[in-house]
């Protein structure tokens, strides 16, 4: 029943890629006489040239990409959907106030540093709330209730690795950090995150549900590789996983609705998304994340997940765990689940020629059977999407 329901929300949801409407068409210059313009001091009458035509804001002549993508099925995320549940669809912010690149950066990295949380999604943290109330609760219902969360996860490694209660050694595991914490302690991060959900500007404006569903997708599917292709997990690949696109909602958290515009252009094709960033903000979501999870004490895993899961190859270190994470979020984007707000393009190629197979080979001193790990995966995730969707629902 609640999957019929599903389907038919998505029929109601979907509409064919459109320019968003609702932005104004740019008003052409009054024409002035010779006479006026003289009269005002112009060297030329103003309107005497045309305005030059702007590039269309989307390519709908774009072919589709014929490659060896996976069929999708009910439960594969249409990104055109999703893009206007993200978006929501009004209007778009004006933009900025003329300010030098230098320092609309130096203000974007003046707010990172006054950023202490990550949003939580408010039905999730107020679930977590209601488990670890329970006089009885299961430590693996803490750990698995927490790992659904970016914000949660977040709050809980930087107090297991704050100065009273770690040692020297740094914790990037989530079920470490529970068993130091102890389930007190871990009631105290609930109250406080019970009442956490996105700021009321950044839900106005954005959705980021999907972004959610493809952070939970990204950190369930890397961590699945790291168990076929090294033989074991580990807790540190699933938070780099969970956390790999923490810079988008803090991005979004600082200027929703300014975001909310990179995201429309780069819907649009107009530039690619970190391009845009950096145009508007002065950095990219992955710089916006380095920044966020190093002065919240994340593990270097993680930062380096953050920094370089788009170009694995670039990785100063762990980077075996990049190139999973990196593969992951490319497997999530493959098959629809979730959506991180941008798509696949020509230039990330296919999986079995992805860059971080190269690293991985390197890594561990042989070359992994792709072909297996690719069927492998396909029912992993098959799997996957059926359990996000139901949580999405739920969300």
């Amino acid at each position: 029943m609640a999957l019929s329901v599903f389907q038919r929300l998505l029929g109601w949801l979907g509409f064919s890629k459109a320019k968003v409407e609702g932005t104004p068409e740019p008003k052409a210059a009054p024409e002035v006489s010779v006479v006026e313009a003289a009269a005002s001091g112009s060297s030329s009458p103003a309107g005497a040239e045309a305005a030059a035509p702007k590039k269309d804001q989307a390519k709908s002549d774009a072919k589709p990409r014929t490659s060896q993508r996976p069929e999708t099925d009910e439960h594969a995320v249409k990104p055109e959907v999703a893009i206007r549940q993200m978006l929501k669809v009004k209007s778009l912010d004006e933009a900025a106030k003329a300010q030098s690149p230098e320092d609309v950066r130096a203000q974007t990295l003046n707010d990172l540093k006054e950023l202490k949380e990550l949003p939580a999604l408010k039905s999730l943290a107020q679930g977590f709330a209601r488990i670890v109330s329970r006089p009885d609760v299961d430590i693996n219902e803490v750990v698995d209730s927490i790992s659904k969360d970016q914000g949660l996860s977040v709050r809980i490694l930087r107090m297991a690795n704050s100065a009273e209660v770690s040692s020297e050694q740094r914790i990037d595991s989530l079920d470490v950090a529970v068993q130091m914490l102890g389930v007190n302690r871990v009631r105290q991060a609930a109250d406080a995150v019970s009442i956490l959900s996105l700021p009321s500007s950044a839900g106005e404006s954005l959705d980021w549900k999907h972004l959610w569903i493809h952070a939970l997708g990204t950190a369930a599917i890397s961590e699945r590789l790291e168990g076929l292709i090294r033989g074991e997990r580990a807790s540190a690949v699933y938070v780099a996983g969970l956390l790999h696109d923490a810079g988008k909602i803090v991005l979004s958290t600082l200027q929703p609705e300014a975001y909310r515009g990179v995201l429309l252009d780069a819907w649009n094709e107009l530039e690619p998304l970190e391009r845009l960033e950096v145009a508007r903000f002065g950095v990219d979501h992955a710089e916006a994340g380095v920044n966020f999870a190093r002065q919240n004490g994340m593990g270097e895993i993680v930062v380096q997940a953050i920094a370089h899961h788009g170009r694995p190859e670039q990785a100063e270190a762990h980077r075996l765990e990049v190139a999973l994470v990196s593969l992951g979020n490319f497997l999530a984007k493959a098959y629809g689940v979730g959506f991180s707000g941008s798509r696949l393009s020509e230039r990330d190629g296919e999986f079995a020629d992805h860059p971080a197979w190269a690293i991985i080979e390197q890594e561990i001193g042989r070359r992994p059977d792709i072909d297996q790990i690719s069927e492998q995966m396909k029912v992993f995730i098959k799997r996957l999407r059926t359990q996000l969707a139901a949580l999405r629902e739920g969300l």
